[in-house]
């Protein structure tokens, strides 16, 4: 139940609130300021104002400008205060050079956009998208003007998405989007119709007749948004009665499976003896270790595996750093395969030497195959584990919890394409604590229990062992007890600080002190081993561009460096 709980926060944590990777330039858009000058050859002049409040040193600003079918962007230019600036260009991307530290910059930007404003028999538009989806910055207020090449009346303007709500008609025709704040990764469209004589000088995008269309489009929008507001209502008011219930559902199972848990836990504490002795080893002491804590380091479940090929004789020591292959006839096929992994692979046969695995890992090429041998090994000891039978299958039961869980993806989707982003935040949770509960519910066996009780009781109790029941214990205990120990533990702390284990007459002491070398100096070893080998990736962030996302695939977005 601890992983349980442990996966259902960390799930909720990575998903919720982990925000996204940041830009190594810390700054802020406080203002943007857009004027398109449409012109009667039916070309737009585009002026465009960003101010950037920057908190670090910066190198410039980025303006990204995908152009709709049929359009191009021609002579763009960049400047601050009268004084140009030098500005690159990549596909769509355009990178303006001003450097500077803690400043609060005006960019000033300049570009055509060719054959901007579409043009029929009875209407001419400018339909455009300033911005897009694949926008990364926040405009914290944001003011788009366009302008007739001539007084214009019957204008009709009209925003989408984020720039709905926002467009009114000036007295001499112009149109003004007051969007103000403006979210990362949203559309809105803007779209100003004009009549067509204003652009005598402009070439017909069509000779079919569209204003009836273009307004019948509009209308169709605002019915879209009408009905999209009825099921937001509607979905508001049912949602607490839909998410509630299964709230209640996962509520009811994680109280069932403790409730469960702790009568089995109880049961199993009576059936235990009071008396401390060393548990009997129902399956091998790795399996073991494995088994009542599945996030035991590599390096540490190796030490203690290596010492217990000693400890049952199939290997014996020359020295601290070197080892002798006796019997590779083993018990379990994770021994075999760690005999064979040492032995053979990394020594010569006969032998094992930590300056044989040093050396062996000198060699990147062998890394891959180090980590594919030790994985393996980790596989059978888990095989071991499973094969003992030691929790309840209850697949029947799990399948149908992760099957009622996937009801609730469609359902958070459908909560936020509708804005209820509360309800879709309980939803996803919802989803996580359910899945969660379907992967890790493994009730325990009796007999699962109680090899997880005992050992659990015997490492909490490790170093208050009572001197008169030491002298109980055989030297194979004794050993047992260290190995065990080692593993449970960082570096085998507990043992190193017990007097019990170092000191006491009762005890084989020179057996336990040559055990608590071994286990230092092959964990060093292993540990150095994990630091090499670990898998390092190095990741190289490329910037692409392809279609936008707004109308007639153009968009575009802002951004610094």
């Amino acid at each position: 139940m601890k992983k349980l709980i442990v996966t259902i926060i960390f799930l909720f944590t990575f998903f919720i609130f982990v925000e996204p990777a940041f830009a190594e330039v810390d700054y802020v858009i406080k203002d943007v300021q857009i004027d398109a000058y449409l012109m009667e050859s039916g070309d737009v002049a585009v002026k465009e104002r960003f101010t950037y409040d920057f908190e670090g040193e910066f190198n410039g600003i980025t303006r990204t400008i995908i152009p709709k079918k049929g359009t191009a962007i021609e002579d763009f230019v960049a400047s601050e205060a009268g004084s140009p600036l030098k500005v690159e260009k990549e596909d769509s991307e355009y990178k303006i050079y001003r450097k500077g530290n803690e400043e609060t910059v005006t960019i000033e930007l300049g570009y055509t956009i060719m054959n901007g404003v579409e043009v029929y028999q009875d209407v001419a538009q400018f339909y455009w998208p300033f911005f897009d989806s694949s926008n990364e910055s926040v405009y914290e207020n944001m003011t788009i003007y366009v302008h007739p090449p001539a007084r214009a009346v019957q204008v009709t303007a009209y925003g989408y998405d984020e720039a709905y709500d926002t467009a009114e008609v000036t007295a001499d025709g112009g149109a003004v989007f007051s969007l103000g704040y403006v979210e990362d990764g949203k559309n809105g469209d803007i779209q100003v119709v004009y009549d067509e004589t204003l652009f005598g000088a402009a070439p017909l995008t069509s000779e079919k007749m569209m204003k009836d269309s273009i307004l019948e489009q509009i209308a169709d929008n605002e019915a879209k948004l009408a009905a999209f507001q009825d099921r937001k209502a509607w979905l508001n008011r049912i949602a607490p009665y839909i998410v509630g219930g299964f709230g209640l559902f996962l509520v009811l199972l994680l109280f069932v499976s403790i409730r469960q848990k702790m009568e089995l836990k109880h049961d199993v504490q009576r059936r235990i003896k009071e008396e401390l002795t060393i548990p009997k080893l129902n399956m091998s002491l790795p399996a073991t270790i494995y088994y009542t804590n599945p996030f035991t380091p590599k390096d540490q479940l190796l030490t203690s595996s290596l010492l217990e090929l000693v400890r049952k004789g199939y290997v014996r020591t020359k020295n601290q750093e070197t080892f002798l292959l006796v019997d590779r006839y083993t018990e379990y096929d994770h021994e075999y395969m760690l005999i064979n992994f040492l032995f053979d692979t990394i020594g010569n046969g006969k032998t094992f030497r930590f300056k044989e695995l040093q050396t062996f890992l000198e060699d990147e090429s062998n890394h891959n195959d180090y980590n594919e041998h030790v994985q393996a090994w980790i596989y059978a000891i888990k095989q071991e584990v499973k094969s003992k039978e030691l929790t309840k299958a209850k697949k029947g039961f799990r399948w149908t919890v992760a099957l009622l869980s996937l009801l609730l993806v469609p359902l958070a989707v459908f909560f936020g394409i509708h804005e209820l982003f509360m309800w879709m935040a309980v939803s996803i949770i919802l989803f996580l604590g359910l899945l969660a509960f379907s992967i890790f519910y493994n009730p325990k066996t009796l007999e699962g229990a109680k090899i997880w009780e005992e050992w659990k009781q015997f490492n909490k109790n490790f170093d208050r062992i009572p001197p008169n029941q030491l002298e109980k214990w055989s030297t194979d205990e004794q050993i047992i007890a260290v190995n065990y120990a080692y593993g449970m533990n960082d570096k085998g702390i507990k043992i190193w600080n017990n007097p019990i284990f170092t000191s006491n007459k009762s005890m084989d002491s020179s057996n336990v002190m040559m055990y608590l070398l071994l286990a230092s100096t092959a964990n060093l070893h292993f540990s150095e081993a994990d630091t090499v080998t670990a898998a390092t990736t190095n990741s190289s962030s490329t910037t692409t561009v392809g279609t936008g996302t707004g109308v007639g695939g153009g968009g575009g977005g802002s951004g610094a460096f």
